[in-house]
């Protein structure tokens, strides 16, 4: 896992070479100054018990003055490096999982699911943050103090310096194998965290549901036991490092019990100086911190590679509808054509669609109805490319759809689905959303042909009035009637409208699609819906039934033919007819 996370890391921080090379600069002389205090310090000890004079003394002073300063100046220097360095690579790192998680199909947001991708986008960036920003300069600051500490102590001691560097050697080869663990108790952490986060959003998704049935207790039971469990794991992580983390300190502490021992026996022999003692205790308190800081930078290379893993477990799985390496930029008209064209849902262990055959022809319309489950939003689907069919073809204007850019696709064919999306930003910048510089006048004839502009008196400022999240503000029918305005801005070639209508009132509906026949005549128009009404009036019509074409053609004649789509039609008229007759009561 560690491996796997630094893997991903590496890419990003190639543009950082001159910056960490610096980095490892500054470091070094802060590292050599801290290291070289304790030496500075020993030589005016012996300077003192020599009867050195003041100014001698003063000159020691201002020595350890002047390398306090450098340790300062460089310590700062590279803290300010390093955070640059993180900002840089988080961003571009952020940067790149988010327009990845844009491109995402369907089944991979639904493998992973939202909580889980919300917090490998926030939450892991964290950790990314501080093994840079900090845990870099902790390390390099911190090995630079050992080695240069371990060397000086070696010119003066050899064998207390060797007994130091083993224990040291060992506390560090502890933590390294210890280490794994830790990781792998961190990724459970993170896991929790995610399942929190997903059981949240979906809960607050549906709150006004769940007061409806009296659920707040329930829910907030089980959001106990969520809790709960994250906290266990948490507390393993807590507990594992807590009992990883002394071990450096209590090394060091038990190679100070050794230093005052044989250090005191070697003064008494005269093999050893009293400045030079002191040295030795001093490094060890040197030591003692650089150690810690192993430790704490140790933990945070464990975080951060935890964290660089599940995110490059999302960054290295690309979305499968892509661009093919010669897919064609062309003009389309909006001709559509399918030829025996299946779906398999490997899930399902079922074809989804099976023998779907059409000709549409450019500026035409066509209606697809059908039961719940039939396959029509996987039909239309496909014609958007949000699929690719697993046998046949689809094809515009005698392309098929993987040959051409995704760009050119999405510019000609736009798709309004039946739970419509909105953001919490003007409702202008909604209905423009992607457009630059749509001129007003543009935007008053789509609300128009969508019939939203009738609902503008009601909004506090018009245009400019917020749409809150998900267009909380707006009914349902005037969320799906934005939509279809934002798709009608675009002058799209070919116009989908997975039951796009659905929270729209009969009126209304029948308003918008006499519109979109007499405005829209040079665009494809291809409406999926449970209400006949909305279809009856396309040049053909087509009837699924679990994923094939079962009845074809215009209203009247299948009406003639009697089967059913005509048992349909009779189900809607006499609920029409029965919800008129209790109007009226």
């Amino acid at each position: 896992m560690q491996k796997t996370g630094l893997r991903f890391l590496l890419p990003y921080m190639r543009p950082y070479r001159r910056a960490l090379i610096i980095g490892t600069l500054y470091a070094f002389i802060g590292a050599g100054a801290s290291a070289y205090s304790p030496t500075w310090l020993g030589q005016a000890v012996d300077a003192l018990n020599r009867g050195a004079p003041p100014r001698t003394l003063a000159l020691y002073a201002l020595g350890l003055l002047g390398l306090s300063a450098t340790l300062a100046l460089f310590r700062y220097l590279l803290r300010m490096l390093t955070g640059n360095i993180a900002a840089g690579i988080t961003y571009r790192m952020s940067q790149d999982l988010f327009h990845r998680l844009l491109l995402f199909d369907r089944e991979t947001r639904q493998r992973y699911g939202t909580g889980d991708l919300l917090a490998r986008s926030t939450n892991d960036f964290i950790y990314i943050w501080r093994f840079y920003s900090a845990g870099f300069q902790m390390f390099m600051h911190a090995l630079f103090l050992l080695l240069i500490g371990c060397l000086l102590m070696s010119r003066t001691s050899p064998a207390l310096a060797v007994m130091v560097v083993v224990m040291l050697t060992v506390s560090i080869a502890v933590q390294v194998r210890l280490g794994r663990i830790l990781e792998r108790s961190f990724v459970q952490v993170q896991q929790e965290i995610a399942k929190l986060s997903a059981f949240a959003q979906e809960h607050l998704n549906a709150a006004r549901m769940l007061t409806a049935y009296v659920q707040e207790s329930a829910v907030g039971e089980a959001f106990r036991k969520a809790n709960q469990r994250y906290v266990e794991r948490n507390l393993k992580f807590v507990l594992q490092s807590g009992a990883i983390s002394p071990f450096p300190s209590l090394m060091v502490r038990i190679a100070a019990t050794v230093v005052v021992f044989v250090g005191g026996m070697m003064i008494i022999r005269q093999q050893l100086t009293v400045g030079q003692y002191v040295q030795f205790i001093v490094y060890l308190g040197l030591l003692n911190s650089g150690a810690q800081q192993i430790t704490g930078a140790f933990e945070r290379l464990q975080q951060g590679s935890a964290a660089a893993a599940r995110i490059g477990e999302l960054l290295q799985r690309w979305p499968k509808i892509t661009d093919s390496p010669n897919a064609k930029d062309v003009e389309l008209q909006g001709h559509i054509r399918l030829e025996d064209v299946g779906v398999w849902a490997e899930d399902q262990k079922r074809w989804v669609l099976r023998h779907i055959n059409l000709d549409i022809p450019a500026g035409s319309s066509l209606g697809i109805v059908g039961p719940t489950g039939s396959g029509k939003s996987m039909l239309i689907s496909l014609l958007g490319r949000i699929y690719d069919p697993d046998e046949g073809r689809v094809l515009i204007d005698g392309y098929d759809l993987r040959e051409l850019k995704l760009s050119t696709l999405r510019r000609t064919v736009v798709y309004v689905p039946q739970e419509s999306l909105l953001f919490s930003m003007p409702l202008r910048n909604n209905i423009a959303l992607g457009i630059p510089y749509v001129p007003d006048a543009r935007i008053y004839q789509a609300m128009e042909q969508a019939r939203l502009s009738n609902d503008l008196s009601q909004l506090p400022r018009g245009l400019d009035s917020m749409v809150g999240e998900r267009g909380a503000t707006l009914s349902g029918g005037q969320k799906q009637r934005a939509a279809i305005a934002r798709a009608l801005v675009r002058n799209p070639k070919v116009l989908l409208l997975d039951d796009a209508l659905a929270s729209v009132d009969m009126k209304t509906a029948a308003e918008i699609l006499h519109e979109l026949r007499h405005s829209q005549t040079q665009c494809t128009r291809i409406i999926v819906s449970q209400r006949l009404a909305a279809v009856q009036d396309a040049d053909q019509i087509i009837v699924l039934d679990h994923g094939r074409i079962v009845e074809q053609g215009t209203h009247e004649s299948l009406l003639a033919q009697g089967g059913f789509y005509a048992e349909m039609y009779r189900r809607e008229v006499e609920q029409a007819s029965e919800e008129r007759a209790h109007a009226k009561a």
